[in-house]
């Protein structure tokens, strides 16, 4: 990897230290939510659900393959101190993506917009090798998964798996219960469950809010894009206010910190799922109150 300093220049560095940003939490944080509230929700419900299993999958797979990172020396990623950083392969940034432009990349019939998310993948995926955080094999491990992927998530939602989409909603809490509880339990690092509570927490009360959104509230987005972006920036405000104050809260009480891992993603995952389509629909921007008036 010692190359890799041979093709280093400011404008370069500037660039994928900006680039590798969208791959971070930050970033998905705002995000992923902000495509549930801001596009149609039948078809990026199940694409935040699957973001959501994707990171899943890829930090049970870093701690599965424990694969070493390029040394120290070569870390000019300004986000994350070696410390922070997990294990290697595959390749979080690169996995995700995949998952992420390459799902949206399905989603367009747009050239330009199909061209743009592959440059996007292409330039996250290099700044992992450029910034010193990943060898060539991790980047290429998590290109991998991740078309993996979105092979199984295109799998899933053919017509060959209605029937499982047609089963009771029980069913389907027991099944993504039942597979979060294996992961748990079969994490290869004990002491690492910490990130299994906390993204099984929000996949499982992300799937529960917008199952219950769909029975009792049926959000439906404002067709005015100025209404659409209103509501959506609210909603996203009031998710950082909600996890800011999270962290200060569980900061004060002395609570195992699995379980305050887990109640934090739960909380989370039932607003981004419920609650802010709730206040959506409570402050009128509901498309067919919006509409009436």
């Amino acid at each position: 990897m010692d190359w890799v300093n041979s093709i280093r220049s400011p404008g370069l560095t500037l660039f994928f230290q900006y680039i590798t940003w969208l791959g971070y939490r930050d970033f998905l944080f705002l995000f992923i939510p902000f495509c549930y509230w801001f596009f149609d929700r039948k078809i990026f419900g199940i694409f935040t659900l699957f973001v959501f299993i994707g990171a899943l999958t890829n930090t049970y797979l870093k701690d599965l393959f424990q694969d070493s990172r390029p040394n120290v020396d070569l870390n000019i990623d300004p986000w994350a101190t070696h410390d922070e950083l997990s294990y290697g392969f595959p390749s979080g940034h690169a996995q995700l993506a995949v998952i992420i432009w390459g799902y949206l990349f399905q989603q367009t019939k747009n050239l330009y917009l199909k061209i743009f998310f592959t440059l996007l993948i292409i330039n996250i995926c290099l700044s992992r090798i450029y910034l010193g955080v990943h060898d060539i094999p991790d980047v290429i491990g998590g290109i991998f998964f991740g078309l993996i992927s979105l092979f199984f998530l295109n799998y899933l939602l053919s017509s060959k798996f209605d029937w499982l989409r047609n089963t009771s909603y029980s069913t389907h809490f027991l099944i993504y219960l039942i597979i979060l509880l294996l992961v748990y339990f079969t994490w290869p690092i004990e002491e690492s469950r910490t990130t299994a509570a906390g993204l099984g927490g929000i996949i499982i009360a992300f799937w529960f809010g917008s199952t219950l959104d769909k029975t009792y509230i049926d959000f439906q987005r404002p067709r005015n894009l100025s209404m659409k972006i209103i509501a959506s920036i609210l909603v996203i405000f009031g998710l950082v206010f909600l996890n800011k104050h999270l962290e200060q809260f569980f900061e004060t009480v002395l609570l195992d910190y699995n379980f305050e891992t887990l109640t934090s993603s739960l909380i989370l995952g039932i607003y981004i799922s419920l609650i802010g389509p709730l206040i959506i629909s409570l402050f009128n921007f509901n498309e067919k109150k919006f509409t009436e008036h």
